[in-house]
């Protein structure tokens, strides 16, 4: 009886799911994650796995580039597809909810096809509002070492790790995709906003003191429609609108508490469970290993925030330098995010203003201060492009030009990178201590036929960024000051090309 209420309340009233019998034996691969397209970052798909259902919701962008989430229950063929039908909702206000069906409409748009590839990615084919497309997805990683999800039945009370579906039984029709790795939880909150029209809402909160999460909310002003998407979704940095607490009090239940749109609410929440008591569910664990080995880079890099700062020691581990990200800015025209570097007394001495994509960083220019005045600027015309997460193991070459305001000097720069991952480690640096990546780095840059090589310990933690750098090698050569002022300011920390 439990199992058709459970479906009654959720796939019916929020999928327009048939309901069919749910196998006892669970899939051999358990698909729970949140997988994503690097070269499209601004929309993912949320997948949690039990029997042999994947309820995924997509959250993305309609054909009037605002934000839309749709969502299937699919269920396991014959063939190894998951096949299911495609929905998107219109909704009761997320402030006006109150122990009452959230969702009013339901849309059908088409119908999603799901399965996984030989190399272990996701292929996400759909036809939706007769429009047919094949995307190709990974899993994310928000840690070097992220939990690895499997079956289980029976209670999860005793479950530490929260990745799952959370809804309010008594408010059917919006949800919560928790992704929990390690000390970081990354939620899409799936809702409706004023106009009672599909919103959804993410976030990233790292662990407190007291065992909760907490961390700001954002959300796109606008996107790319998802049949259009090919590369980056939307702009970046998100805009932050709210911030947000999750605590648990198990492994089955826990509080959601919440500002947004000026809006202050507090939720109870449980996981979703949308089977039989006896069909098996997914619970995910931290992997066992050291947290070396080749991870790749992006798992430790979170990209810019407004406030971050880092130390680093860049000559040979003398004078200490201070780097601040200041926020967002204009430079030519264009929007930047700012970027400061101060000298051991807290002089200021450069300014860069770049430009951070999910792929890559972009620096339009930069500025050179003495005694507190700009005393030379540097217009990168195209910008100076970089990956943003260069290969782990693998060399990375760019060639960049540049043209120095007063003397106009022109100039080709040829720049190359290796990076090798080692084990993690625990630093203490100005802005903590953490459970960080450790990396070394090798960086070799030829300008007018003068060779700068620089070689490099680098410390990563994944809440914040670069914690702290040191240069153990470093043969400069002799290249215009501002070749060093920009070599410097890349050696100095991933975020910084």
């Amino acid at each position: 009886m439990r199992i058709w209420m459970r479906l009654s309340l959720l796939l019916c009233s929020i999928l327009a799911f048939h309901p069919v019998q749910a196998q006892t034996t669970p899939d051999p691969v358990n698909l729970t994650a949140l997988w994503y397209d690097q070269s499209q970052a601004g929309h993912g798909l949320n997948v949690v796995h039990q029997g042999s259902i994947l309820f995924a919701a997509w959250y993305v962008y309609g054909a009037d580039g605002k934000v839309l989430w749709m969502i299937t229950a699919a269920t396991r063929q014959a063939d190894g597809r998951y096949v299911g039908a495609v929905n998107s909702f219109d909704g009761i206000p997320f402030s006006q909810i109150a122990n009452a069906q959230a969702n009013t409409n339901t849309h059908a748009r088409g119908e999603a096809r799901i399965s996984v590839d030989t190399d272990g990615k996701l292929v996400f084919d759909y036809t939706l509002d007769n429009i047919s497309q094949v995307r190709r997805l990974e899993r994310a990683a928000l840690v070097a070492n992220p939990p690895t999800c499997t079956f289980v039945t029976g209670s999860r009370a005793g479950a530490s790790n929260y990745t799952d579906v959370w809804w309010r039984q008594s408010e059917s029709g919006w949800g919560i995709s928790i992704i929990h790795q390690g000390d970081l939880i990354f939620i899409a909150w799936y809702t409706y906003g004023a106009d009672g029209k599909a919103m959804w809402v993410t976030g990233l909160a790292t662990r407190q003191a007291n065992g909760s999460f907490s961390g700001e909310l954002n959300r796109p002003a606008s996107g790319t429609p998802f049949n259009l998407i090919n590369g980056p979704a939307t702009t970046f940095p998100v805009p932050t609108v709210g911030n947000f607490t999750l605590s648990f009090s198990d492994g089955q239940t826990g509080n959601f508490s919440y500002t947004l749109d000026g809006s202050s609410q507090s939720k109870a929440i449980t996981r979703l469970v949308f089977v039989s008591d006896s069909t098996p569910v997914s619970v995910c664990a931290a992997s066992t290993g050291g947290g070396g080995g080749g991870a790749a880079l992006t798992v430790c890099d979170p990209g810019f925030n407004a406030g971050d700062f880092r130390t680093s020691l860049p000559n040979n581990g003398v004078g200490e330098v201070t780097e601040r990200v200041v926020g967002p800015g204009t430079f030519q025209g264009q929007s930047v995010t700012v970027l400061e570097q101060f000298d051991g007394n807290g002089a200021l001495t450069n300014r860069y203003y770049q430009q951070v994509t999910p792929t890559e960083y972009r620096t339009l220019g930069n500025e050179a201060f003495q005694n507190g005045a700009v005393v030379l600027t540097t217009v990168f015309n195209p910008p100076a492009r970089f990956t943003r997460v260069p290969a782990v193991n693998e060399t990375y070459t760019v060639t960049y030009t540049g043209t120095s305001s007063g003397s106009g000097l022109n100039y080709t720069t040829q720049y190359q990178e290796t990076i090798k991952r080692e084990a993690d480690e625990v630093k203490s640096a100005t802005a903590g201590t953490f459970n960080s990546c450790k990396f070394k780095r090798n960086i070799v840059t030829t300008t007018f036929g003068v060779t700068a090589t620089v070689d490099t310990d680098l410390w990563m933690a994944p809440q914040v960024g670069t914690i702290y750098t040191r240069a153990t090698t470093s043969t400069p050569g002799a290249p215009p000051q501002v070749l060093i002022d920009l070599l410097r300011a890349r050696v100095n920390g991933v975020n910084y090309p």
